[in-house]
């Protein structure tokens, strides 16, 4: 585990966020450095649409920066959002200019030197060489201009930012292996660290044989589940295929919801009319075990696009840690675990496999799929990660070395 380092997270969500790999990273990070977990710095026009439609007030935009600490060495800081930035020049500089004066006073305020930058997309190559950093780390978690709702016009400009981001990179993480052969030609600095899961957690739950949580406690079973983000990679449609095909069967679905795509909203209204389906919310990382433990079946309905081609799906750990018996379409992420994972190639075969892979569950084929979890933890990831930033702080020390002993030669 790398030790003593200040360490600056641009994180591409909010703390109070469905957890996400940034969140597993950054609280063990934190146990033997300092961490400060920046919060999205908003862009101009979706600052003013939110005021536009009272989603925040004027009290909202006046406030200051919020700085607070989350737990033992990690700092969260929300940027204001009277200071929201612009993207095009020169109000770009400008406002450029107002959010690192603001963050380098939180910087000074909680006497952060030389740090570690963690960043997480393409954007935030504007932070570089800002912060008298010592490291740039650029962690790839997604194709993001495979994300729904990115146009044609700003696609490449997505990859332009993306290109110069890594070049100025020292290091860059991935996490699957499809990303690995897209980026492994913007720097010779590239390296796969999947995600993961907190499998002493699951196990905890599973072995403390906990109540399911209020909210699903008097939902009989069968339950077929998905448990993450509803958001446009999921397949909405096939959903309702599933709810409609399975009148005895509860369909849960646990995560916030943010779908943006027609079809997906159309799907979205059905599975609300259907008696069957139960929406349950975002809830606290702490419960999400007991949801996956009350599951019969879990389900992966990932559409197949540029976006779920390159994921590595969190979700997909957590529900193995479980010993749940899974469905997933077929992407790449699933293909990997195909071993113990049910990977359909078409939508009546998913269907299908949801009562299939009940029937075929036994104790043999659950430890199975545990150990794999097992070996698959988030200790074991970031101690894989500090190896890596260890070895690249020792070769920038030793460049610096060399540096100064030149100079000295030619003096």
């Amino acid at each position: 585990m790398i030790e003593g380092h200040d360490i600056l997270c641009f994180a591409p969500g909010p703390w109070d966020d469905i957890w996400r790999n940034r969140h597993h990273i950054m609280t063990r990070v934190a146990r033997h450095n300092r961490v400060l977990y920046i919060e999205p710095w908003e862009y101009v026009r979706p600052t003013f649409r939110r005021l536009r439609d009272g989603q925040i007030g004027m009290s909202d935009m006046m406030r200051g920066g919020r700085l607070c600490k989350a737990r033992e060495n990690l700092y969260v800081y929300q940027p204001p959002l009277w200071a929201p930035r612009a993207g095009r020049f020169p109000l770009s500089v400008v406002t450029r200019t107002i959010y690192v004066g603001l963050l380098r006073r939180v910087l000074r305020q909680l006497c952060f030197r030389a740090p570690i930058l963690w960043l997480f997309l393409p954007d935030m190559g504007v932070f570089v060489g800002r912060f008298d950093e010592r490291l740039v780390i650029y962690h790839i978690v997604d194709e993001y201009s495979g994300y729904t709702g990115v146009t044609d016009s700003w696609r490449p400009v997505m990859q332009r930012m993306e290109r110069q981001l890594a070049r100025r990179a020292d290091l860059l993480f991935v996490t699957s292996p499809t990303l690995l052969e897209r980026k492994r030609m913007l720097n010779e600095s590239v390296f796969l660290v999947p995600n993961a899961v907190d499998y002493e957690a699951f196990s905890a739950v599973l072995n403390s044989g906990a109540q399911p949580p209020d909210d699903i406690a008097g939902t009989p079973s069968p339950i077929a589940g998905y448990v993450g983000a509803i958001n446009d990679k999921v397949d909405l449609p096939l959903l309702v295929r599933v709810a409609r095909g399975y009148a005895d069967w509860e369909l849960v679905l646990v995560g916030p919801i943010t779908i943006t795509d027609d079809a997906g909203q159309r799907a979205l209204e059905t599975l609300r009319t259907l008696p069957n389906v139960h929406l349950l919310g975002r809830k606290r990382v702490e419960d999400v075990p007991r949801y996956i433990a009350a599951c019969d079946v879990c389900l992966l309905p990932y559409q197949i696009n540029e976006w779920t081609r390159n994921i590595d799906s969190l979700k997909l750990y957590e529900y193995l840690a479980c010993g749940k018996p899974v469905v997933a379409t077929d992407v790449p992420a699933a293909r990997r675990f195909s071993e113990v994972v049910r990977v359909a190639a078409s939508g009546e075969e998913f269907v299908a496999s949801v009562a299939t892979v009940r029937d075929e569950d036994d104790p043999t084929l659950q430890a199975k799929r545990r150990s794999i979890a097992a070996r698959q933890t988030w200790d074991q990831r970031v101690e894989s990660l500090s190896v890596v930033i260890e070895e690249q702080l020792a070769r920038h020390a030793s460049w610096e070395r060399d540096e100064v002993l030149g100079k000295k030669g030619v003096s």
